[in-house]
């Protein structure tokens, strides 16, 4: 979705640099249990030339589809922490530093997004919504 607006890198590097650590520790965990056969192996290049070819050929709506789906995968993973944290009416072993330095990373999100993005309304709805989650914890 960034590079397809023309966002410069900076407004998306985290973004990157997390996918290539995800992508490794799959390979690294597939490695030990045994599973890095040939279907995934193929499934792993399957991926990857259809994420490039995405950048290339989907149309922006196609796109934004994306990001907004993405935003809520990765924003209603906190829904389970926050169902527990109510029905216990504590945070738990939530810590409160991990919640605020999330919160502290959405608002500098926040703000590269309005410096480097042009105020981006999808992405600043995602991370305004990931910053709300964050401080309900």
């Amino acid at each position: 979705y960034a590079v397809s607006n023309g966002y410069p890198i900076a407004s998306f590097s985290e973004t990157l640099v997390i996918t290539a650590e995800a992508a490794i520790v799959l390979g690294i965990v597939a490695f030990y249990q045994k599973k890095t056969d040939s279907g995934f192996v193929l499934l792993g290049t399957a991926y990857a030339v259809a994420t490039v070819a995405a950048l290339d050929f989907a149309p922006p709506e196609l796109l934004g589809v994306g990001q907004a789906g993405a935003t809520l995968l990765n924003t209603g993973a906190l829904l389970p922490q926050l169902i527990q944290n109510a029905q216990r009416r504590s945070p738990g072993d939530f810590s409160a530093v991990t919640a605020a330095l999330a919160c502290t990373g959405c608002l500098i999100r926040l703000f590269t997004t309005v410096r480097l993005a042009g105020s981006d309304p999808l992405l600043l709805g995602s991370y305004g919504f990931a910053f709300f989650l964050n401080a309900s914890l």
